[in-house]
């Protein structure tokens, strides 16, 4: 039977799966890009100002599209979009192997067909249009508009379509975004809608940190285990810490969003379990029973108990 870090592997799996061609991608878009604006008209190395130039630039804006979405990649779309299904089902699994008492409801499917359609659409015409060929028309309709140098366009192109050690290309960024955010949202989703049917109260923050792991996660992780009247706190960064160059170092909070950087703004302890560290953030919240926290913890256990944030919140909620 599945573990919960089954269900997190397989979200790692299908993400690294997808993102794994995006450098091929662009390269192709790139390729294919260039090859198309060999046929601009050129004067002294800058590009002519004229309407036959600026139709070019309108065919190979209809042409980005397929450049990306050919067979292989939508191939690749599919397969990740299968990911859902399998998060899924590993959920419904994972669940029944530690609840007698759960079983899923027929929401659970309608969160995951709503996933599955607003991630094929952001990854294929729909989102890839909008973030990815109408940046680069937009490249290409201004150096066309102002005359600007035919080599220096090729060099914003190369920049905006090539990964580098300090930056990702455009649609690798993208695609790694939607990935990482789609997937372990939808599987936050799911764990949230299951553990709130069965009244679960304590979480535990897990996954992996990593080299771009914000504070705000860094932080989180290193707590054991924490109670749902808790979240309003450490939303608000109280008491929060993680290591910086060796130093422990208070969590720091985004003052355009009142909220830990790097948290999507409009965060609040409603939503919280579902957005956790915020787009990107490859961490989920797993329910832990009072009793595992009594057993393994029983010092922050006490602690929790004889906060007044507990208190009020079992005033509340019974």
């Amino acid at each position: 039977m599945p573990s919960f870090n089954d269900i997190t592997d397989r979200i790692h799996e299908a993400i690294t799966r997808f993102n794994k061609r995006m450098p091929a991608s662009q390269r192709d878009m790139l390729a294919g890009i260039e090859d198309e604006l060999t046929r601009l008209d050129l004067k002294g190395g800058k590009i002519k100002t004229t309407i036959a130039n600026l139709k070019i630039v309108g065919s190979i804006k209809n042409k980005l599209l397929r450049l990306v979405l050919n067979d292989d990649y939508l191939g690749e779309v599919k397969r990740f979009a299968q990911a859902f299904n399998d998060v899924g089902r590993l959920q419904s699994e994972y669940w029944t192997q530690i609840e007698s008492t759960f079983k899923p409801r027929s929401i659970l499917k309608e969160i995951r067909t709503q996933a599955i359609g607003d991630t094929v659409s952001q990854l294929t015409e729909s989102g890839i249009g909008t973030n990815i060929s109408d940046n680069i028309a937009d490249i290409l309709r201004t150096n066309v508009t102002t005359g600007g140098s035919y080599r220096d366009l090729l060099g914003q192109l190369r920049e905006s379509l090539t990964d580098t050690q300090k930056s990702d290309g455009l649609l690798t960024k993208y695609a790694k975004t939607i990935t990482v955010t789609s997937l372990n949202q939808y599987s936050a989703q799911v764990t949230q809608s299951i553990s709130s049917d069965l009244g679960y109260e304590w979480y535990a923050y897990q996954g992996s940190d990593i080299k771009t792991t914000r504070p705000f996660c860094d932080a989180m992780t290193d707590l054991r285990y924490f109670h749902v009247s808790q979240v309003p706190s450490l939303l608000a960064a109280e008491d929060l810490y993680y290591i910086k160059n060796g130093e422990k170092t208070k969590v720091p909070i985004y003052d355009k969003t009142g909220l830990p950087n790097g948290l999507i703004e409009g965060t609040n302890p409603e939503n919280f379990f579902i957005r956790r560290g915020g787009y990107n953030c490859g961490h989920q919240i797993r329910p832990i029973s009072e009793r595992l926290v009594k057993m393994q913890d029983l010092a922050l256990y006490d602690r929790v108990i004889n906060t007044p944030e507990y208190k009020r919140w079992k005033t509340l909620n019974g």
